[in-house]
C-alpha cells in the first residue's frame, strides 16, 4: 500500500502513475490465474495487473531491451508461469524470471542477425529441476532452440535454417500421450510447418515432420490446446458438441487470408505404425508426402486433401494430423489466436477460442452440435464451418469490438485473462480493450472494462493545470493527452488513481508543446506541432461534467461552453457540438471510413473513459488560430498573469530564430517580435513568483547554445519585452531550461553534460553553480519546498535518468544530491520534459510529472 505523504523518508520517490501504451504488434501476454499482462511498450516490457480491481494501471516496467520489443510470451506451464521470454528487433532475447514477487532477468539469448520476429517458451522438469525450452525465430530465416535453467545458463541447442522464409508465429506443445514436443511454425508461406522432437534435455533435436496446407496467405498466429489432459482420462468431453479423445491437442492458426483453421493431432493406434514405403525411401516421409500434395492440388480435389496426414517420431510411434475446420468470420487479417486457459488439474479446459482481427474485433468461438438450431442475431457474425464430414459447427459465441471509430485500424493479441472470464486485445492506438464477464450465472453478459492507455510517441511535453490537479501531455503521434485522478469510496476506504480522462487534441501533425492560458490557466490550452499554426482549445461541458464526476473538481462555468467537439471529415481542426441534436446532423451515416465523423456520447460515466469514447467524446473545441511563423512550431509558453502567451518556431536562420507575443485576450500579435538568436529556440518560459518578478522577464535557449534574456518594458504596454542579458555558457545545444518558484535562479540543461544555475546578484545573471553528468542534460524543473525551507532541482538525462537536487535559499552555489531515479523506475530513452505540479502532496513532498522518448509519462512523488 502507498505511503502517505507524511510518512515518506527523505530521499524517497514514490511512483503514482505511469501512463504506457502497448506497441502495434502481437508482444502481449497474459498469465490467466491473476490477469497479470506484460506487453511491450516500445523498448520496455509494461506490467498491469488486470484483474486489479483499484484499476491502478501499469505498476512497472522492465528496462533492458537496445531495440523495441517485437514479441513476448510467458512459459506454457502447469499452473501459473514463472517465467516470459521477450525479443527484440535488435535480435536480442531476454528471459525474465518472477521471484518473491519481483520479475528479474534471467538470461540473455544472442544470435540472430535480424530482429526477433517470433518465439515460444515451455517448461520443462529436468530431474526434478524447473528448466526452460525457448526457441527463437528471426528475420534473418532462422530458428535457434535454447534452454535455460534457474541460474540463468543458457545453451544453444539448436539452430534450423527456414529457407528464406521469415517466422511470424512458433507455438510448442507435448504431443498426444508423449513427452515428445511438437513445434508448429506459421511465417512468410501459406503452409504450416511441424517439428518434433522426441528427446528432453541435452539432446533435445527438432526435425521436420510435416507441411500443412491450406491457408492461402501467410499465417500470423497459432495456437495449441490439449482439451482432456492425458493423465485424467475420466474426464467426459469439454463439449457435449466436440468429440474429442484424452490427450489429444487442437491447432489453430490463423492467416493474413482472414481465416481460421483447426488442425487435430492424434497418436495413431500400435497397429498401424508400420512405416509405409514411401516412407521409408524418404527418410520421414515427408518428401512422398509434399509429392501428393501437390498433386492432389493440382488436381483440385479437396475431399482427399483434408484426410489424415501421418508423421512419426523416432523412438516414440506414429501421429496423424487432420484439418478439422475452416472458421469464417473475420473480414481482414487474423492476428492472434488463443484457446481458452485449463485453470486447474481437476477440471478440462473449456473449448472455446478467442480471435483478433485488423477488421477491429474479437470473435468468442465455441462448437456447437450439427443439430443445433444456429443463432440467427447477425451480431454473432459468420457460422464457421467444417472442411470434413465432421459432427459439429463452430460459431461465434460473442464478437466484440469498436465499430465506430475510424482511427482504430485493428485489434492484436487475443488474450484470456484473469480466472478466463476476461478477455483483452490492444488496439492500432496503442491503447487495451477489455471486457469481463459478469452476472448472474445464465444471464451472464461481457461488460467493457476500465483499461490502460498511453502515447505511441515520444512525449515531447508534459504541463500542469495552473493548480495542479491535473496533467497534460503532447506527444509526436499527434495526440494531446489529459490525465486526472479518478477519486472514489470502496469498502469504505478513500482510493485514488490516475487515468486519461481526455483526449483534447487528435492531430494530423506531430505535436511539440502545449501550455495552459487564460487566467487561471486551467480550461484553456495552446499547442505547437509540426505546422506553421499555434492551436488554442477551450474545455467543452462534457468535459468538465467528467471531471466533477470522476475527480470531484467543479470549475463551474458549464452552461456557456459547447457540449463537445468533433473533426469534420479529412478536416484537422475540432468543431464546438452544442446539443446532442446537433451532434446527430452532423454525423451522417456513411460507409467511407474517411467520411467517417465520431460519434460523440454524452453520458457521463461512474469510470474513467474508455478508448472508443476517448476518440470521440473528449475532444476540446478549437476556437483560434495564431499565425506569423514560417517553420514548425518547437516551443509555446504561457504567462502567469498577463493574457499573454510566446511562441517560436524552427530555424536555420536569424531572421526565423524570433520570438513573436500573442495576446490570449484579443488573440492577435502584441509587443515587437523579440531577436537576437541565430538557430532554433528550444524552450521558452516566463518568470514565476509574487507579484513584482511574475512574468518580469522572459527567457529563451537555443540550439545556438546560448540564452537570452528579455525584460518587461511596461511603459509600452502588454507584450513589450527588451534585451537584459544574454550569454553562450555552454560548448553544445541547449535543451532546456526553467525558473525558480521565486524566480530567484533559472537553470540551463545542456547536452555538453551540465546544467548551470544562474542567480540574480549586483542586478545582474550570473552562473552560481554548474552541475555535472555523465549524460547529456536534456530536461530540467524546479520547486520549492515550504517544509524543507528547500529548492528541488530535477533533471532529465539522455540515458533515461533522473537527478534530484536540492539547495536553499541562502546557498544557491552548493547543490546537494537528494536520490537518483535510475531506468527501472524511470525512463530507458531521453527525458524530454519535467514539470513540477504547483499543488504539494505536503509541505515536505513534490508531484513531479516527466515525459521521454521511450513514449511514457510518469508520476512521481518525491519527498526532501
Amino acid at each position: 500500500m502507498a505511503s502517505s505523504p507524511a510518512e515518506r523518508p527523505a530521499g524517497h520517490a514514490e511512483q503514482v502513475y505511469i501512463s504506457a501504451a502497448c506497441s502495434r504488434k502481437n508482444a502481449t501476454a497474459a498469465r490467466p490465474h491473476d490477469g497479470l499482462v506484460a506487453f511491450a511498450s516500445g523498448r520496455l516490457i509494461a506490467l498491469w495487473k488486470s484483474a486489479d480491481g483499484n484499476h491502478a494501471g501499469v505498476h512497472r516496467t522492465l528496462p533492458g531491451h537496445g531495440g523495441d520489443v517485437t514479441a513476448l510470451k510467458f512459459a506454457r506451464s502447469e499452473g501459473k508461469s514463472d517465467c516470459f521470454v521477450s525479443g527484440d528487433a535488435t535480435g536480442i532475447a531476454r528471459v525474465w524470471l518472477e521471484r518473491d514477487g519481483e520479475w528479474v532477468h534471467l538470461a540473455t539469448l544472442t544470435g540472430h542477425t535480424g530482429s526477433v520476429s517470433a518465439l515460444d517458451v515451455f517448461q520443462l522438469d529436468s530431474d526434478g529441476q524447473k528448466a526452460y525450452l525457448v526457441v527463437t525465430g528471426g528475420s534473418d530465416s532462422m530458428l535457434r532452440v535454447w534452454t535455460v535453467n534457474q541460474s540463468g545458463e543458457a545453451n544453444l541447442r539448436q539452430t534450423v535454417g527456414l529457407k528464406g522464409k521469415i517466422p511470424l508465429e512458433l507455438a510448442l506443445m507435448r504431443l498426444p500421450s508423449s513427452t515428445s514436443l511438437v513445434l508448429a511454425v506459421g511465417g512468410t508461406e501459406t503452409r504450416i510447418q511441424l517439428y518434433t522432437s522426441r528427446a528432453i534435455g541435452a539432446d533435445i533435436e527438432f526435425r521436420k515432420s510435416l507441411s500443412l496446407e491450406g491457408h492461402t496467405d501467410w499465417v500470423r498466429c497459432l495456437s495449441f490446446t490439449t482439451p482432456i489432459p492425458t493423465d485424467t482420462p475420466s474426464f467426459p468431453s469439454t463439449s457435449t458438441a466436440y468429440d474429442i479423445a484424452p490427450g489429444e491437442i487442437l491447432l489453430a492458426s490463423g492467416s493474413q487470408d482472414n481465416y481460421i483453421r483447426l488442425w487435430r493431432l492424434s497418436r495413431r493406434p500400435d497397429e498401424f505404425s508400420t512405416p509405409s514405403p514411401a516412407a521409408e525411401k524418404t527418410g520421414d516421409g515427408l518428401d512422398a508426402l509434399d509429392e501428393l500434395e501437390e498433386a492432389l492440388a493440382a488436381a483440385g480435389d479437396e475431399e482427399l486433401r483434408v484426410k489424415a496426414h501421418d508423421f512419426s517420431v523416432a523412438g516414440d510411434g506414429e501421429y496423424s494430423c487432420t484439418s478439422e475446420a475452416v472458421l469464417l468470420g473475420h473480414d481482414a487479417w487474423v492476428t492472434g489466436l488463443n484457446w481458452a486457459p485449463r485453470l486447474s488439474h481437476s477440471t478440462p479446459a473449456p473449448l472455446q477460442l478467442l480471435s483478433a482481427s485488423a477488421d477491429r474485433s474479437m470473435i468468442l468461438w465455441e462448437p456447437l452440435a450439427s443439430g443445433s438450431v444456429l443463432p440467427v442475431n447477425p451480431s454473432l457474425g459468420s457460422h464457421a464451418t467444417t472442411s470434413t464430414a465432421s459432427a459439429t459447427v463452430w460459431t461465434s459465441l460473442r464478437r466484440f469490438g469498436e465499430f465506430t471509430s475510424s482511427t482504430n485500424l485493428g485489434f492484436f493479441g487475443a488474450l484470456w485473462g484473469y480466472d478466463g472470464k476476461t478477455v483483452l486485445a490492444n488496439g492500432w492506438g496503442g491503447s487495451w480493450h477489455v471486457w469481463k464477464l459478469e452476472g448472474a450465472e445464465g444471464m451472464e453478459d461481457w461488460v467493457p472494462q476500465v483499461a490502460v492507455s498511453g502515447h505511441l510517441g515520444t512525449v515531447k511535453q508534459v504541463v500542469w493545470e495552473g493548480e495542479g490537479e491535473y496533467l497534460l501531455s503532447a506527444s509526436n503521434d499527434m495526440s494531446a493527452r489529459l490525465y486526472a485522478p479518478w477519486r472514489r469510496q470502496a469498502n469504505g476506504k478513500k482510493i485514488e488513481t490516475w487515468h486519461e480522462l481526455g483526449r483534447p487534441q487528435i492531430h494530423g501533425y506531430p505535436l511539440a508543446s502545449v501550455a495552459f492560458t487564460s487566467s487561471a490557466k486551467r480550461l484553456q490550452f495552446v499547442s505547437g506541432a509540426d505546422e506553421k499554426i499555434v492551436r488554442v482549445f477551450d474545455a467543452p461541458r462534457l468535459w468538465l461534467r467528467t471531471l466533477k464526476t470522476l475527480s470531484g473538481l467543479d470549475l463551474g462555468d458549464e452552461e456557456e461552453r459547447p457540449m463537445a467537439a468533433n473533426v469534420p471529415p479529412l478536416g484537422l481542426s475540432n468543431r464546438a457540438i452544442a446539443s446532442p441534436a446537433e451532434a446527430e446532423k452532423l454525423a451522417p451515416a456513411s460507409s467511407d471510413p474517411f467520411e467517417e465523423v465520431f460519434p460523440v456520447n454524452f453520458t457521463v460515466m461512474e469510470h474513467p473513459p474508455l478508448e472508443e469514447q476517448l476518440l470521440g467524446s473528449t475532444l476540446w473545441p478549437e476556437v483560434e488560430k495564431l499565425y506569423g511563423h514560417a517553420f514548425e512550431l518547437v516551443s509555446v509558453a504561457s504567462a502567469h498573469s498577463l493574457p499573454l502567451i510566446a511562441s517560436a518556431c524552427k530555424a536555420t536562420a536569424p531572421e526565423h530564430a524570433v520570438i513573436r507575443l500573442f495576446s490570449t485576450e484579443t488573440w492577435q500579435p502584441v509587443g515587437v517580435v523579440l531577436d537576437g538568436h541565430a538557430l532554433t529556440i528550444t524552450k521558452l518560459a516566463f518568470s514565476s513568483g509574487s507579484e513584482d518578478v511574475q512574468d518580469k522577464w522572459l527567457l529563451s535557449v537555443s540550439r545556438d547554445r546560448t540564452f537570452r534574456l528579455y525584460e518587461r518594458d511596461d511603459s509600452q504596454g502588454l507584450g513589450f519585452y527588451r534585451p537584459a542579458g544574454d550569454a553562450k555558457p555552454h560548448a553544445r545545444i541547449i535543451w532546456d531550461a526553467c525558473w525558480a518558484s521565486d524566480s530567484s535562479f533559472f537553470a540551463t540543461a545542456s547536452r555538453d553534460k551540465t546544467v548551470k544555475v544562474w542567480a540574480h546578484r549586483d542586478a545582474s545573471w550570473s552562473c552560481a553553480a554548474t552541475l555535472k553528468f555523465e549524460e547529456a542534460a536534456t530536461s530540467v524543473a524546479a520547486t520549492f519546498l515550504p517544509g524543507r525551507g528547500l529548492h528541488l532541482l530535477a533533471v532529465g538525462l539522455e540515458n533515461g535518468h533522473i537527478h534530484c537536487f536540492t539547495a536553499a535559499s541562502a546557498s544557491l552555489d552548493t547543490w546537494t544530491l537528494l536520490l537518483q531515479l535510475n531506468s527501472s523506475v524511470a525512463h530507458t530513452l531521453a527525458v524530454t520534459t519535467l514539470s513540477f505540479s504547483p499543488k504539494l502532496p505536503s509541505p515536505s513532498t513534490a508531484r513531479l510529472a516527466t515525459g521521454s522518448e521511450d513514449h511514457t509519462v510518469r508520476i512521481f512523488d518525491i519527498a526532501a
